[in-house]
């Protein structure tokens, strides 16, 4: 099961420090938001959604990983920014 990730908003003031939220979507409809927060201290993930009732049941912790393996993986060099993955790719996972 493909789903697609879509950016609803980030705020990275620098590579060690921000926030972004991104919305799972599958059949042109959001089934759960990811919630992402980071300092050089503290990292924190959060899954708003309900996994099992996904098309395709996955852990938690899948929905988290799989986009950012995603977009790192559409990244052009190291320093690129996850927004602008966004701006030129469709950004899609598997479970």
């Amino acid at each position: 099961m493909k789903y697609q990730v879509t950016l609803i908003e980030a705020d990275i003031r620098e590579a060690m420090n921000g926030e972004m939220s991104l919305a799972i979507r599958a059949n042109n409809e959001t089934l759960a938001t990811l919630d992402y927060f980071w300092t050089p201290e503290h990292f924190t993930a959060r899954f708003n959604g309900f996994a099992p009732t996904m098309p395709k049941p996955a852990h938690p912790m899948i929905f988290l990983g799989k986009p950012i393996e995603s977009i790192n993986t559409l990244k052009q060099t190291p320093e690129t920014s996850p927004v602008d993955v966004f701006k030129n790719n469709i950004v899609e996972f598997e479970v």
